[in-house]
């Protein structure tokens, strides 16, 4: 009996990464208006109706599968490494082309702005993000002396930022350049809170 209980859990795990993977592409390819779920089920392999058993409509599955995207990098990392090695990962990492991911993300800004419930919803997952993150900072600095919610905000517009340029087409840097900046900006961080606290 447990075994096949497992293998359930497995399914429904893999069934559910099919259609989140398939809503991506729908939502990021189409727009969310245009976006239909007949077309996100024959793309994930399913009946409609094992979709609306799981959602109650394409609000609630634009922004699962935005939380799976924003999560994609925190799972990435194993649960043993520092907050400042998490850290520096997610700076490196904020060069990756996210693929589907990117315009997914920036179809559910746009279509929040028209949808107040759905705009709702993408705060609470955003806010749930913010949570993980400024926990990460206090663990890297404990004593650091600096707002969290202006921290918040320029994680958001560095992140954001680097979004829209790859959607705009702007030239990126290198990798060894990104990741020498974005660097310094966390050290800058971590050795402040260090001096500053005698440590």
């Amino acid at each position: 009996m447990a075994l096949t209980t497992e293998l359930t859990h497995t399914d429904q795990d893999e069934l559910k990464e099919r259609l989140l993977h398939a809503a991506a592409e729908v939502f990021a390819e189409n727009g969310y208006e245009k976006a239909g779920v007949a077309e996100i089920a024959r793309r994930a392999g399913v009946t409609t109706g094992a979709i609306y058993s799981r959602y109650s409509g394409k609000a609630e599955l634009l922004i699962d599968a935005v939380d799976r995207h924003l999560l994609t990098q925190l799972h990435s990392l194993h649960s043993n490494a520092s907050a400042v090695d998490v850290l520096f990962h997610l700076g490196d990492h904020l060069l990756d082309d996210l693929s589907d991911g990117t315009g997914l993300f920036l179809e559910a800004v746009v279509a929040a702005k028209r949808d107040p419930e759905l705009a709702e919803r993408l705060r609470h997952v955003l806010q749930s993000e913010e949570n993980k993150l400024g926990q990460l900072i206090k663990e890297a600095a404990p004593q650091q002396d600096v707002n969290q919610l202006a921290l918040m905000r320029l994680a958001h517009a560095i992140g954001f930022g680097m979004t829209l340029t790859r959607t705009i087409g702007l030239e990126l840097p290198s990798r060894d350049d990104w990741t020498t900046v974005i660097n310094l900006v966390i050290e800058a961080f971590i050795n402040n809170e260090t001096k500053t606290h005698g440590g």
